[in-house]
């Protein structure tokens, strides 16, 4: 995790449950408050007006979201939505700024994954509008192998499903299904038992 839980509740954290489909904040909302998963998934997404969503990201365990309108002091520009069960901690912006003051190793580390999203986000969005399929899935997958828990293993289990996948790509559920099957007979990727994606490192 990137901030310790006995340094968290320090600086006067709370924990926030969700249900499957509940929403943590509204896009739009002011930020006020700094959000880590401690359990379960959250994704940032928009909807336009025909009620079509695209997801702008799924953080697991340990990962924060929201960040950018948290330092900038803006509105959330995506609503914040439980996939599953889900508890989040919650840190009050002063403290939090507090936090970062007095330990610059977690303040460094802040900034590192900042700027690793925004790499991400500079390649997502030249994926989207130029690569093919294929192409696309390939850059979240490797995405998603890097920031998956290692095991040591010659395989990362990718723990996302294939809708999950669509959502972030902008494709169509059908189109990864039928991708996913091509790296497989490519080699590029496995499936196991139970039909999840094992990204191969």
């Amino acid at each position: 995790m990137m901030i310790p839980e006995q340094l968290l509740k320090k600086y006067d954290a709370s924990v926030v449950t969700l249900s499957k489909g509940e929403t943590l904040f509204q896009q739009g909302d002011r930020a006020r408050s700094f959000f880590i998963v401690r359990s379960g998934k959250i994704r940032m997404v928009n909807y336009n007006e025909e009620g079509r969503e695209f997801v702008q990201g799924v953080f697991a365990k340990g990962e924060s979201f929201g960040e950018p309108p948290f330092f900038t002091d803006t509105d959330y520009p995506a609503s914040a939505e439980a996939i599953e069960p889900s508890a989040v901690w919650k840190i009050p912006k002063v403290t939090f700024l507090k936090l970062l003051e007095e330990n610059f190793d977690i303040h460094l580390k802040v900034v590192q994954i900042l700027c690793t999203r925004l790499i991400y986000k500079s390649t997502m969005l030249s994926e989207l509008a130029i690569e093919e399929a294929e192409h696309r899935i390939l850059t979240i997958l490797r995405h998603l192998a890097a920031s998956a828990e290692h095991t040591g293993l010659p395989r990362v289990k990718i723990p996302f499903t294939r809708q999950q996948i669509a959502d972030m790509s902008g494709l169509r559920v059908e189109t990864v299904i039928r991708t996913i099957k091509t790296l497989e007979q490519k080699q590029i990727l496995e499936l196991d038992s139970e039909g999840k994606i094992l990204w191969i490192s």
